[in-house]
């Protein structure tokens, strides 16, 4: 009897350690499955089974965490997509942006930052002062932090690592929360180039002040004319027809530009516009020439035209287009000295129609190379002066190959001559 329950003992002892055992490795299964989901969760990513079967616990935990990874996921998505938007905002906007923290370090900048300042590294993770070497810049963001209100101002930036240089727009604004409870450590930045624009206000007051300059001179003029005939009456014919015929030269010049002035103003605008048709240039160019024999006759100039064969016919605005070359060849004649020389040559380049026109002038030196086409300029202006003209000519030329879709260039050595190069396509767009 007594090894009877000493074995019934034993079997018993033997059969609850196998179940402890069993239920050991069951929770152990389950917890090692748990510890899977929550390590894949913690990863963002998605676990590939969620199921916890045996016990309602089980099951309650595992629809929790199924719960937890779906909305973790719609949050990680949602964040994705709120990443590529704010990323494609960024790189479509024309201003610099950056966001900065308390310490000025770099968070987020997008390309036209590192195009505005000429960088080439990774902004991101340095302080704006290690790039953008402009102490105002570091003073606005200060006083933006400590007044946690937007900030405005437009400075003249400087060279720095970059090639930044001109005139910019910089507004500073910290971002607050809705409540405004906690003052904001981190800060837009924004920056507009107004470069173009400072130069287009700069250029208008230099029109303006050229415009005054070339009107004053023919004004004062007359003006002292005009009183020398009130103050003098008994004038000789002589000297009386000497000074109707000043008035009118200068009458004639203020005529002419204003009427320069005026269809320079159309060109600029665009509310000038051509009408494009077929023509043969060569037959072009000899008509335009004759009209112009008068003028070489008077200047003892020889022009040689050279026309590649087989010119295909271009399209051009022959009224408009023959004012650009007469422009052109009285330029070549007016700054050159006898024996005058122009030569006139067109050829075909690939899809373009090349036309140049030579003279042995003076030539035009380099530092004024680059300014010829700007309105009223002048290089040597004693020897524009006495030239003539209203310093328009160049521009309207421009203008006028322009509105052909071409080019205007010039090609220059002192005492050697000038060449003026216009290229354009053979055949015009159609709107």
């Amino acid at each position: 009897m007594l090894w009877f329950l000493i074995g019934l003992v034993f079997f018993l002892s033997i059969g609850f350690l196998f179940l402890f055992f069993q239920r050991q490795k069951f929770w152990i299964s389950r917890l090692q499955k748990i510890e899977k989901i929550t390590e894949a969760i913690k990863n963002k990513e998605s676990p590939s089974s969620f199921l916890l079967s045996g016990n309602p616990l089980f099951l309650a935990i595992s629809s929790n965490l199924e719960s937890i990874s779906t909305t973790l996921q719609g949050l990680i998505r949602a964040s994705k997509e709120e990443e590529i938007n704010l990323n494609t905002i960024l790189k479509s906007m024309a201003e610099g942006i950056v966001i900065i923290d308390r310490s000025h370090l770099i968070k987020i900048a997008n390309d036209s930052f590192k195009r505005i300042f000429g960088l080439n590294v990774n902004p991101q993770g340095k302080k704006l002062v290690e790039l953008v070497q402009l102490p105002e810049i570091e003073k606005m963001i200060e006083e933006a932090f400590k007044s946690q209100k937007p900030l405005t101002q437009e400075l003249l930036g400087a060279e720095t690592r970059g090639t930044i240089s001109g005139y910019f727009v910089v507004d500073a604004v910290p971002v607050t929360n809705e409540s405004q409870e906690l003052p904001s450590d981190i800060m837009v930045l924004v920056f507009r180039d107004i470069t173009e624009i400072k130069m287009f206000e700069e250029a208008r007051k230099e029109f303006v002040i050229n415009v005054s300059h070339e009107l004053r001179t023919p004004l004062s003029i007359f003006k002292g004319y005009v009183e020398t005939l009130i103050e003098n009456p008994k004038l000789s014919k002589a000297e009386t027809k000497r000074i109707y015929e000043i008035l009118k030269k200068h009458c004639e010049r203020l005529s002419l530009l204003i009427e320069d002035l005026l269809l320079l103003a159309k060109l600029e605008s665009r509310k000038l516009t051509i009408e494009p048709i077929s023509i043969n240039f060569s037959k072009f160019i000899e008509e335009t020439l004759q009209d112009l024999h008068p003028l070489f006759k008077q200047k003892e100039c020889t022009v040689n035209l050279l026309v590649e064969k087989d010119l295909p016919p271009i399209e051009i605005d022959p009224f408009w287009f023959q004012q650009a070359i007469y422009n052109l060849i009285d330029n070549a004649i007016k700054f050159s000295t006898p024996p005058r020389e122009v030569v006139i040559q067109a050829q075909r380049m690939g899809q373009n129609f090349v036309l140049k026109i030579i003279d042995n002038g003076f030539g035009i030196p380099p530092k004024d190379l680059p300014f010829i086409f700007d309105r009223f300029y002048r290089g040597d202006k004693s020897r524009n002066r006495d030239q003539g003209g209203t310093g328009l000519g160049l521009s309207i030329t421009k203008q006028i190959v322009e509105l052909h879709g071409g080019t205007l260039r010039a090609i220059s050595d002192v005492g050697k001559g000038t060449t003026m190069e216009i290229t354009f396509p053979i055949e015009q767009k159609r709107e």
